[in-house]
């Protein structure tokens, strides 16, 4: 109850600064947002009645931040262009309030996030249902028949291509459904991986840990740094409670982990290449590492300064997003459409504003950006906080339902990714994933009756 006490009055608090922020730049008022931000956030995992906090909570909180509050603290007073992200237009007249905005829209999530504790529900214990071997094995089946199906249609050439040769990141071909199924099996197996006996998922973790080095070996992060966060989750929830000082641990050496596959992703596995990358590259400020992150607060500010001079674009911007379980669908939307596909798909817009409908590469987006965009500031509270309550649900059902535990970890999976995201969560990946585990756990059933 104290936390959710706490979290109505920072909720409060958050819809009078933003109502109050200035049209031009504030450096007391950005370190005022920041402090609030820490502030809720230290009170929420020290009053959480939860047994462990390591969740999607605690990652998203600390993407969110660097996504929407170092800039503004740190770099916008004085080095506006730090990163070359940063030389990219926007109004600085935004900045305060669009990240006003930001924490508005977080003090939202959070307040969803704890609305469930007041039902006075119990920190869950061991899930009630089973994960069987011969399941377990359709899911190893499908990722392994997928990685194939994958490489041979072309899909692995055209992976490495795009960081080391500069390849189109959009372009699609039929490997793409593969590499589609080869994601989904690969979630499926590391978030089920410690429903298993501890003697039989010793070998699927090194698949798992192999297919992650290996996609970390051509400068894709985005798969390889979920299973790691589910895994971590996971191991620290059902194996061994990772102390705050081991999550510490964990949290820093993957930074650094990530800052060289950022640095060294378009070199391929060329060694000399890397060692002369990395002998010129130097860490100026403790925030480069983190640069990835950071950067995505100028879409932020340029999806809020398009709002301020259009209409909301409502769902019509999540069309391709909502089409995108049904095959074809998305390419039947945009083909009998009068507006150009980037209106059509959360977080294309900002590409296409700064970089024209030809872009080879996208500038990625921001979550608060994409809401407001869409619904407008009581929208955006509304939005996040059914975001908070979407996952504090799926949470406590994974107790009792795989489908549910299935959701919470594809959850954890993006908690880093999230904040600079589109605003809807991936609906194929979660629909196809939800469908296949309905299958394969409907096989099983159907062998166990016979």
């Amino acid at each position: 109850m104290l936390t959710y006490l706490l979290n109505i009055a920072f909720a409060i608090v958050a819809t009078v600064l933003y109502i109050k922020a200035p049209w031009t730049y504030s450096y007391d008022y950005c370190v005022t947002l920041m402090t609030l931000f820490l502030t809720q956030n230290v009170l929420f995992f020290a009053t959480n009645k939860r047994q462990n906090w390591l969740g999607f909570e605690l990652f998203f909180a600390i993407s969110f931040f660097l996504v929407n509050f170092v800039y503004p603290v740190f770099y916008a007073p004085t080095e506006r262009i730090y990163w070359s992200f940063f030389s990219f237009s926007f109004n600085d007249n935004y900045v305060t309030r669009a990240t006003a905005l930001a924490y508005f829209g977080y003090a939202w999530y959070l307040l969803g996030a704890t609305r469930l504790l007041q039902l006075q529900r119990e920190e869950p214990a061991e899930p009630t249902f089973t994960i069987t071997i011969r399941q377990y094995l359709f899911f190893f089946a499908v990722t392994i028949a997928a990685w194939v199906l994958f490489v041979a249609t072309g899909g692995w050439t055209a992976l490495q291509s795009v960081y080391a040769d500069g390849a189109n990141l959009r372009e699609v071909g039929i490997y793409s459904y593969f590499n589609n199924i080869f994601t989904i099996g690969c979630y499926l197996m590391a978030i089920f991986l410690f429903r298993l006996p501890k003697q039989q998922w010793w070998f699927y973790l090194l698949v798992v840990l192999a297919f992650m080095l290996i996609l970390l070996s051509t400068g894709s992060r985005q798969l390889a740094v979920g299973l790691a966060l589910i895994l971590i989750v996971g191991f620290s929830m059902y194996v061994y409670h990772l102390k705050w000082w081991q999550v510490a641990g964990v949290i820093a050496g993957g930074s650094l982990v990530l800052f060289l596959v950022m640095t060294l992703r378009t070199e391929g596995l060329n060694f000399s290449a890397w060692q002369q990358k990395l002998a010129h590259t130097r860490l100026q400020e403790f925030w480069d590492i983190y640069e990835d992150l950071i950067v995505n607060e100028v879409n932020l500010f340029r999806l809020f300064g398009w709002a301020q001079e259009n209409d909301l674009s409502w769902f019509t911007g999540m069309s391709l997003d909502l089409s995108s379980p049904i095959p074809g669908l998305a390419g039947y939307i945009v083909s009998h459409s009068d507006l150009p596909p980037q209106m059509l798909h959360g977080g294309d817009l900002p590409t296409y504003l700064f970089l024209g409908p030809n872009a080879t590469w996208g500038t990625g987006t921001n979550m608060i950006g994409e809401a407001y965009r869409s619904f407008g500031t009581v929208g955006t509270a509304l939005a996040m906080f059914l975001i908070g309550v979407w996952v504090k649900e799926s949470y406590y059902r994974a107790k009792y339902s795989p489908y549910w535990y299935l959701m919470y970890f594809l959850l954890v999976g993006h908690a880093l990714i999230y904040p600079r995201a589109p605003l809807l969560f991936d609906p194929r990946l979660v629909t196809w994933s939800l469908l296949l585990l309905a299958i394969i756990m409907g096989i099983t059933r159907k062998e166990a009756n016979r």
